[in-house]
């Protein structure tokens, strides 16, 4: 993929959050549709995108189901866009997935950071970003944003609850964890395989 490629894509990216942040998107809902996408996929697998020259809005539907009647994203640099190009740069940076991404760093976060970081060099934010991953593991966020226990988790997976307690405390642990177990919470959560890869 060249670097103009490379370029047209993350702008094109950067562009899906101004449009659902225009158009008062459910933040959740958005990250978790196009982390699942076709879109994210090919840029994760490094392949070239034959979408790119798709019309916003067509993209933007294929990506999310929602209609919008014009995009009004082309040119525009304010909060979003930038979500967009960080969560890009920390993608380029930390070789993590954009499922990764978006639990640590949940895009209401990132807006936060927009006043304070927006004008430093992106070295800062990918130093707070850093430090942030490591507040809360994994297995902790994704019950934090189900709403459930680890004991609700085990009584659903028939996962050892000492086993779930021990891939609570460190991500080490969950990504080394037991295959068939790492699938049970994968299914249970609805979440990319990815999210389990330390790479």
């Amino acid at each position: 993929m060249s670097n103009y490629d490379l370029d047209k894509i993350k702008d094109i990216f950067s562009r899906l959050f101004v449009i659902a942040i225009d158009n008062k998107m459910n933040l959740l809902s958005f990250t978790t549709n196009l982390e699942q996408s076709f879109f994210v996929k090919k840029i994760e697998r490094k392949e070239l995108i034959n979408c790119i020259d798709l019309p916003m809005e067509e993209l933007f539907f294929r990506i999310t189901g929602f209609h919008i009647l014009e995009d009004m994203s082309f040119g525009v640099y304010n909060d979003a866009y930038w979500a967009g190009q960080s969560y890009f740069e920390l993608y380029l940076r930390t070789n993590k997935c954009f499922s990764y991404l978006f639990l640590k760093f949940p895009l209401e976060k990132m807006l936060e950071c927009y006043k304070v970081y927006h004008e430093m060099d992106f070295s800062s934010l990918v130093e707070f970003f850093k430090e942030e991953e490591k507040k809360k593991t994994i297995l902790r966020l994704l019950c934090i944003n189900k709403h459930c226990s680890l004991t609700d988790l085990s009584n659903a997976t028939n996962i050892p609850l000492n086993t779930l307690k021990r891939y609570n405390s460190n991500d080490e642990y969950l990504y080394n964890g037991s295959f068939k177990y790492v699938i049970k919470i994968k299914e249970y959560f609805d979440v990319s395989s990815s999210l389990f890869i330390n790479d």
